[in-house]
């Protein structure tokens, strides 16, 4: 998918969920991005009707009129159906319905390897995690194919030794260092990937698709973005949870630390404004199996 098409899915992802001042956003990147043409003017006029939707959503019924007519007349100049490969976009024909707008994505993969942190020996919960039986199979597994469905291209597993390396399509299952920092585990992925990367300990639940999406809209919204990860608003401040975007600069910048004196938590905070956070609303991205014991 090009940055292009994954900005326009992150809207069509965020609009399906009533999102719409997010869906604004990420249409409004893509549009300024866009060479003069019919399909600039189709993403300014989605850039407006996502404006409109939200106005509507704060009682501004009049001013929503108004915008959404502007978009009307901007869809009309161009079709009814954007060819936004890879996938098509309905147009609403007229300001009347705004659930006339209909994004149908492929399930194209995504331009990124997962990296799967499966290594550990996992005393407090009994044994390696990575083992757990979940639905008849080992709870890596089921991690890894959620990963692939949620949009990454290939896996790479990083495994307690005692886990059978199962051969998958795209998927790499390498056996790790239970001892070792999860950096080393880290690294261990990192020196058979390239591209960016997207992380995720074993005992984290792994993203739906819409969430994949949105952590990448934001690393090409930003430009020059290391780093992403969500972040969720709690009663005791804002914290951030999984799975982190990882950029491919900052992949390289990762296989070059020393193992036994970096940690990975410090080299991510150093990246300063490059970390970028992700807000969302979904307290999933908290969860893990130490907190709640419960493998998802």
């Amino acid at each position: 998918m090009t940055d292009l098409a994954v900005l326009i899915v992150a809207g069509g992802v965020a609009w399906e969920e009533s999102a719409f001042h997010e869906a604004h956003a990420w249409w409004e990147v893509a549009w300024l991005r866009t060479p003069p043409g019919p399909l600039r003017e189709g993403l300014r006029a989605l850039t407006q009707w996502a404006a409109a939707a939200h106005v509507e959503s704060l009682g501004r019924f009049a001013a929503a009129e108004r915008i959404r007519d502007r978009a009307s007349q901007r869809f009309r100049r161009t079709t009814n159906r954007l060819a936004l490969a890879p996938f098509a976009l309905d147009l609403p024909s007229d300001a009347a319905d705004q659930q006339a707008l209909r994004l149908r994505p492929s399930q194209a993969a995504l331009p990124l390897t997962a990296v799967l942190l499966a290594a550990g020996h996992g005393r407090r919960a009994g044994g390696p995690k990575a083992l757990i039986a979940v639905d008849g199979q080992p709870l890596w597994q089921q991690q890894a194919q959620r990963l692939l469905a949620a949009g990454a291209a290939r896996v790479v597993a990083v495994l307690h030794p005692d886990s059978a390396l199962v051969t998958l399509p795209r998927l790499d299952a390498l056996h790790g260092d239970p001892d070792a920092t999860p950096l080393h585990s880290l690294q261990r992925a990192l020196a058979v990937t390239t591209g960016p990367v997207l992380l995720l300990p074993v005992d984290c639940p792994a993203p739906e698709r819409g969430l994949v999406l949105r952590l990448v809209a934001a690393a090409i919204r930003a430009g020059d973005a290391q780093a992403v990860r969500p972040v969720v608003a709690t009663a005791a401040g804002v914290r951030g949870g999984h799975p982190l975007w990882l950029a491919a600069a900052t992949v390289q910048a990762l296989r070059q630390l020393d193992p036994a004196t970096a940690r990975l938590d410090t080299f991510l905070h150093g990246l300063g404004a490059g970390y970028v956070s992700l807000p969302v609303a979904d307290a999933r991205v908290l969860g893990n199996f130490n907190l709640d014991g419960v493998a998802r």
